[in-house]
C-alpha cells in the first residue's frame, strides 16, 4: 500500500494519477536525497500495476497495491518475473562473461534479502563501487524475453548514477528502444552523475526531504522507539529516514561528542590528539567487518556535518534552523573562534569529500587524518 512509503504525498498523487488515467511513461527517474524512500516507492509502483487483489477504477483509493495477493507478494519479495532490481554489484573482472566470487553472491543474497524486506534498507556490498556494462547487457537480454502472468514488466535501476559513461551509453539503447509492456524506474539520490541524454528520455519525479515529525512517526510505529528518542534522531536525520533508523542502537551522542572533539583537536593543530580521536572512532565495530567500520565513519562525518550547518545556522542569523538545540552553548563558542560563514562552508565542503571518499571504500584512517588537515585549513 502506499502507506509504506513515508511522507512524498505529491509523489504518491502524482503516481497515483498515472495508475488511474493508464498514462504511465516508458521510464521514470525518481531523484532526490539520500533516505526519502525511491526505491520504496519504485517497489510500491510495481505491485499496483501488476496487483491482481482487487478491481480498480471505484476511487483512487484503488490505485494501490493489496500486499496479499500473489502478485505483491512475490514482488515485495524480488522473487517476481515482473520485477527485475538492479544495484551496484563487485567488478567481477575484466571479463564481462566472469562469474561473481562465492563469497561476494552470498554478500549480494543477504543484502538482496534485506532489501526486499525492508524497502529503506541501504544496500551495502563491499567493492561494490559501479554498475557494470555487463548488467546492462544482461537486462537488454532479458528484456529480449517475454515473461507470462503479469501484467507489466518494472525494471528498477536503484542509485542509477552509479552507472558509468560506458554504462549509461549502453543503456541509452534500451530507454531508445522501448520494450512493450515495460517500465523502467531509475532511482537516484544525485541525478546530476546522469548523462543528460538519459534524464532526457525519463520523466522526472523528485523527491523531498521529509519532514521531521513523519520521520518521528515512523519511527515510533515502524522501529518501536519512544517519541523521546524518535524526536531526538528524527532532528539529527536531516530529512532522511534511513539515516535516523542507521543511529537506532547507536549512543549518538557519544558519537557525537569524539567527532566534535576530534574537530577541536584539528583546530588545536595537536596533530597527536586528532590522531587518538580518529583511532577511537575507527574501532567502533569492534575491530571487525571493514563495512562496519565504514557505516560508523559514515554516520560520525554525518553528525559533524549537521553541526558544522548548526555552527552557520549561529553565523548567519538562522538560528531557527539549528538540529542539535542541546549544544547550543558550544555551538556559539565555536562561532566566536570559527564563525566566519565562508570558512565553514569550506569546512563542510571538506567534510562532504571525505564521506566521498569513505564511500568510494578507500582506507578509512588516512581518510579522516586527511579531514583534519583540511578543517584546520578552512577554519584556522
Amino acid at each position: 500500500m502506499w502507506a509504506n512509503v513515508i511522507g512524498e504525498d505529491r509523489v504518491k498523487h502524482i503516481l497515483r494519477n498515472a495508475l488511474e488515467h493508464e498514462k504511465l511513461p516508458g521510464a521514470y527517474l525518481f531523484s532526490g536525497p539520500e533516505g526519502t524512500g525511491k526505491d520504496a516507492a519504485a517497489i510500491e509502483l510495481a505491485k499496483a500495476i501488476n496487483c491482481t487483489g482487487k478491481p480498480r477504477g471505484l476511487s483512487h483509493m484503488e490505485f494501490e497495491a493489496c500486499d496479499e495477493c500473489e502478485s505483491c507478494v512475490s514482488i515485495a519479495s524480488f522473487a517476481s518475473p515482473a520485477l527485475q532490481f538492479i544495484h551496484a554489484l563487485p567488478k567481477k573482472s575484466d571479463d564481462d562473461g566472469a562469474e561473481l566470487k562465492e563469497e561476494d553472491v552470498a554478500i549480494v543474497r543477504e543484502q538482496r534479502a534485506a532489501k526486499a524486506a525492508d524497502p529503506y534498507y541501504n544496500i551495502e556490498i563491499p567493492r561494490a563501487i559501479a554498475i557494470h556494462i555487463g548488467q546492462i547487457r544482461e537486462l537488454r537480454l532479458s528484456l529480449a524475453r517475454s515473461i507470462s502472468g503479469a501484467k507489466k514488466r518494472v525494471v528498477i535501476i536503484s542509485e542509477a548514477q552509479m552507472m558509468n559513461d560506458k554504462s549509461q551509453n549502453a543503456f541509452l539503447k534500451t530507454l531508445e528502444e522501448p520494450h512493450t509492456n515495460t517500465i523502467i524506474i531509475l532511482t537516484s539520490s544525485n541525478a546530476n552523475g546522469l548523462l543528460p541524454t538519459v534524464h532526457s528520455r525519463c520523466q522526472d519525479v523528485r523527491f523531498d526531504v521529509l519532514a521531521v515529525d513523519e520521520i518521528r512517526q515512523a519511527l515510533v510505529e515502524r522501529e518501536s522507539l519512544s517519541e523521546d528518542e524518535a524526536a531526538f534522531l528524527s532532528r539529527l536525520a536531516a530529512g532522511s529516514y534511513s539515516r535516523a533508523r542507521a543511529m537506532i542502537g547507536e549512543n549518538v551522542k557519544e558519537m557525537r561528542k569524539e567527532i566534535v572533539t576530534l574537530l577541536r583537536m584539528g583546530l588545536s593543530k595537536s596533530r597527536r590528539n586528532a590522531a587518538l580521536e580518529v583511532d577511537k572512532i575507527l574501532p567502533r565495530s569492534g575491530g571487525g567487518k571493514f563495512l562496519e567500520k565504514r557505516q560508523a565513519v559514515e554516520q560520525c562525518l554525518t553528525l559533524l556535518t549537521l553541526w558544522l550547518r548548526d555552527a552557520l545556522a549561529i553565523s548567519t542569523k538562522a538560528e531557527s534552523e539549528i538540529i542539535n538545540l542541546d549544544q547550543l552553548e558550544d555551538l556559539r563558542k565555536f562561532v566566536t573562534r570559527f564563525g566566519e560563514p565562508r570558512r565553514i562552508i569550506a569546512a563542510i565542503a571538506s567534510v562532504d569529500r571525505a564521506m566521498h571518499h569513505a564511500k568510494l571504500q578507500l582506507q578509512l584512517r588516512p581518510v579522516m587524518l586527511q579531514l583534519v588537515v583540511e578543517l584546520e585549513a578552512a577554519l584556522v
